[in-house]
């Protein structure tokens, strides 16, 4: 995303009661609004990178688009007419929750017709795409060499996406017509620490192409609540190799359950700063309280971490994300 996005909104998880009302948290005015969305009542809902927008899946397989602002309605094919889904192998959680991460090529609100939606799907984690008009997804697994992909990032008319290990991949949509020839290896050299981390994330931000990865995203035991971030790293892609990157300048990362975001910080926020949301829900979601831990700011300068929502907020399904 272009670093003009303003900050988003923190979208607080649903309450047990009364769980049509939905509270946002702007950090830029320390405020938090209240909003009736009965279209999200046990939803699973995915950020995915511009303001508003949200994917949702529900336990019948049916997904959508939903813009929060106008409740504009996108409705997307079934989860069952994606590669490798099976409706009746899928249970409860791992069903609802089968695409891992979403993101739109443009806003749908300003490009009616000419968006694309990307989707990490499944296990193992594969990509799917969907056009709109299109009746089915497009799947590139075949394509790719065999690795489950993290995140995924869109510049000008191409899809990035990174593995956990650290690979990245090349999607070419600037054709009217998209075949999934057009997948291909731009990054193969991995540096270990890329390699060994829990999460891996990807943005673009003015000219640069960067990888963040971050720790600390597993507990050692069942039912251990002692999972959460000691570190990011950030990196930028040059040509055939990951630099480090010590200082963001006047940007600020926003990532977690959401599409990744590198904005420039608008009053209240600072740059050099990544925030995050709980992410981690292989810790989590053994837990019945669910997600909603590990989330915070991060100096990139000086490593240290303080809270952004220091209240409590809690959930298995759909923890805290940034829309």
């Amino acid at each position: 995303m272009a670093v003009e996005v303003a900050a988003p909104l923190l979208m607080l998880a649903e309450k047990e009661e009364n769980a049509e009302i939905r509270e946002f948290w702007d950090l830029s005015k320390g405020v938090t609004y209240t909003m009736n969305f009965p279209e999200l009542v046990g939803k699973y809902c995915v950020g995915v990178g511009f303001p508003g927008w949200l994917f949702t899946a529900d336990e019948q397989g049916h997904m959508n688009l939903f813009h929060l602002f106008s409740r504009t309605l996108i409705n997307l094919p079934d989860m069952d007419m994606l590669q490798g889904f099976a409706f009746q192998e899928e249970l409860g959680c791992d069903r609802i929750t089968y695409v891992q991460k979403a993101l739109l090529s443009s806003d749908p609100l300003s490009s009616t017709d000419d968006y694309v939606l990307a989707l990490i799907q499944g296990y193992p984690r594969t990509f799917a795409f969907w056009r709109p008009g299109s009746k089915s997804f497009t799947s590139v697994d075949s394509t790719i060499p065999y690795c489950a992909f993290s995140d995924v990032t869109w510049h000008d008319g191409h899809f990035y996406g990174v593995s956990f290990m650290g690979n990245i991949v090349i999607l070419d949509f600037t054709s009217d017509y998209y075949s999934t020839t057009a997948a291909r290896v731009i990054m193969s050299q991995i540096p270990p620490r890329v390699a060994c981390s829990n999460k891996v994330y990807i943005v673009y931000s003015m000219g640069e192409l960067l990888v963040i990865n971050r720790d600390g995203c597993h507990n050692f035991e069942e039912g251990d609540d002692s999972y959460g971030v000691k570190q990011f790293r950030v990196y930028k892609i040059n040509d055939s190799s990951y630099e480090e990157v010590k200082d963001l300048g006047n940007r600020a990362l926003f990532l977690g359950f959401s599409a990744t975001l590198a904005v420039e910080p608008p009053p209240g926020c600072q740059g050099n700063r990544i925030y995050f949301t709980d992410d981690c829900r292989e810790a989590y979601f053994c837990m019945e309280r669910g997600g909603g831990k590990d989330m915070g700011v991060y100096n990139l300068l000086d490593g240290t971490i303080v809270p952004h929502y220091t209240g409590q907020s809690y959930h298995k399904l759909t923890p805290p994300l940034w829309v």
